[in-house]
């Protein structure tokens, strides 16, 4: 458990340092100038593509990665792993989310990015624009969930699996450029930060299933008719 807490803290300093440094150079620093306009121009083009129609599709988008839905989902999911005792499974994700928005808090503080100056379809939050949280959150939540599911599903399900997991980032990211409420290497950033909190809660669940969870020592207790005590990791056989 304390070599997973560490993989999670280190991976957090990681990505916080790389996520400020890339905001503060798009704010700042030699990219401003060049990424920055690219930015506008991409707004606008946005700007002009709007409709009713697809004004309903990016509120959707938001929806399905705003925090409350993924809190609700990520809830639900971890609960119903805990109740099988998939520990390990229940911590990836717990792990996972919790680096990706402690990241985020602290880049959109540090960075401090103005949001676009088109017309936004949405509020916006009091965070500022770089990273997308929506869009790491939606990576954070989906991809993680497709990487739990997937070992256990038939082939053509796996696919499809994967597809609707990498179908919503995308959407959500188009959504939030879309509403005004982001520019794009916002939701590049918030895509890569999703991405890197998936890692480093992979490597911590690596480590941390050099330790077997409580279920499955019962199990190897009932298996050698010991008691799940002898069974644990530096027990005498």
């Amino acid at each position: 458990m304390r070599s997973a807490i560490g993989v999670g803290a280190a991976g957090y300093l990681v990505l916080a340092s790389i996520l400020v440094g890339i905001g503060l150079s798009l704010t700042h620093g030699l990219l401003q100038g060049p990424l920055g306009r690219w930015d506008e121009s991409v707004n606008d083009w946005f700007l002009a593509q709007r409709t009713p129609i697809l004004n309903d599709w990016s509120h959707a988008g938001s929806f399905i990665a705003m925090t409350g839905t993924v809190v609700a989902i990520a809830a639900v999911v971890v609960i119903g792993l805990a109740l099988r005792r998939r520990w390990r499974d229940a911590g990836f994700l717990v792990l996972a989310l919790t680096i990706e928005v402690s990241v985020f808090l602290t880049t959109t503080f540090v960075v401090n990015r103005s949001r676009p100056t088109v017309p936004r379809l949405e509020p916006s939050p009091p965070t500022s624009s770089f990273p997308s949280g929506h869009t790491a959150a939606a990576v954070a939540l989906y991809v993680g969930l497709a990487l739990l599911l997937s070992p256990h599903l038939r082939p053509a399900l796996k696919v499809l699996l994967w597809i609707v997991a990498v179908a919503i980032p995308v959407g959500v990211a188009l959504a939030r450029v879309y509403a005004g409420m982001h520019h794009v290497t916002d939701v590049i950033a918030g895509g890569l930060l999703g991405l890197g909190a998936l890692v480093v809660a992979t490597y911590a669940a690596g480590k941390r299933a050099e330790q077997p969870d409580d279920g499955e020592r019962e199990l190897a207790a009932i298996g050698t008719g010991r008691s799940a005590e002898s069974v644990a990791p530096g027990a005498a056989s």
